[in-house]
């Protein structure tokens, strides 16, 4: 025999209610937040945030110092973002071509940013330390410079010479089929 105790329906109503409230209000919360920080996220990504205030007039030996630090890391991001680039060349996925160019813009604000930061890109440079400022300023326009022309030739090469390396690519795979050899002129990527 089994005894079932019925409760009536009513005793436990407020007590779900509020739970069920309280779990929605969470998932609302976290929604919410998830939403707002990946906004933030991408925010930042796209403008760089100055790392401090404009250089004074009068440059300080610790300014020089962050200004060539930043100077450095400014130039270390260039090197690992134009060193990925290789892999936009070994296929042709929309999804790695987005990832770079946004890469880009990254470095490009962070370049901006400390351009104008460090006035390396207005003619009125810190009387004291002008020789060093001047170097470092001419480092800044070289980076950009180089960052501009790897692009385009990395824009020549992805328009002139990819087509033809498809084609070679189409090519040899038809001449291993034809003679009995699998694989792909690629190696394993296929």
């Amino acid at each position: 025999m089994s005894s079932v105790v019925k409760h009536p329906p009513q005793e436990f109503r407020q007590y779900r209610r509020l739970v069920n409230w309280t779990i929605l209000s969470v998932i609302a919360l976290g929604s919410l937040y998830l939403l707002l920080s990946v906004s933030v996220s991408l925010y930042r990504r796209r403008h760089a945030i100055p790392a401090g205030d404009q250089v004074s007039a009068v440059v300080s030996n610790a300014e020089m110092a962050s200004c060539f630090g930043e100077l450095r890391d400014v130039s270390v991001a260039l090197r690992k973002y134009l060193e990925r680039s290789h892999h936009l060349l070994a296929d042709d996925d929309a999804d790695e071509l987005q990832r770079w160019a946004d890469e880009g813009a990254v470095w490009r604000a962070q370049w901006r940013g400390l351009g104008q930061r460090c006035r390396f890109v207005s003619g009125t440079r810190p009387a004291a330390a002008r020789k060093q400022m001047d170097a470092m300023a001419a480092a800044h326009e070289e980076l950009g410079n180089i960052q501009i022309t790897y692009t385009e030739a990395l824009k020549r090469f992805a328009k002139d010479l990819v087509p033809r390396l498809g084609r070679l690519d189409r090519s040899l795979t038809k001449i291993g089929e034809a003679i009995g050899t699998s694989g792909s002129p690629l190696g394993d990527k296929e």
